[in-house]
C-alpha cells in the first residue's frame, strides 16, 4: 500500500468534532482522519459499482416502462391512503 501524504484545513463543526472525538480517545486527529476518508472510499467505490451495473443492465435493456413506474407509483400512494383511513 503506497502512503500518500495529504494536509487537510477543517474549520468550524467538524474541526470542533474531530478535536471532541481525539480529546475522549486519546488518539490523534489524524488517525481518526484516515480511517474516516478509507471509510468514505469504501462507500464511494461501492456506489460507482453499483451505479455502473445499474447502467450496463439500462444498456442491456433491463427497463421499466414509464407508464408501469406511473402505475406502480399511484398504487402504492393509494394503498397508503387506504391504511390511514382504516
Amino acid at each position: 500500500m503506497a502512503d500518500e501524504k495529504l494536509t487537510v484545513t477543517l474549520e468550524g463543526k467538524a474541526a470542533s468534532k474531530l478535536a471532541a472525538l481525539a480529546a475522549e480517545s486519546g488518539h490523534s486527529p489524524a488517525v481518526y482522519a484516515a480511517l474516516m476518508i478509507e471509510d468514505y472510499f469504501e462507500r464511494e467505490m461501492a456506489e460507482i459499482g453499483a451505479l455502473k451495473a445499474a447502467v450496463k443492465s439500462a444498456d442491456a435493456g433491463n427497463l421499466v416502462p414509464h407508464e408501469e413506474v406511473v402505475a406502480r407509483g399511484r398504487a402504492i400512494i393509494e394503498a397508503s391512503k387506504r391504511k390511514k383511513a382504516s
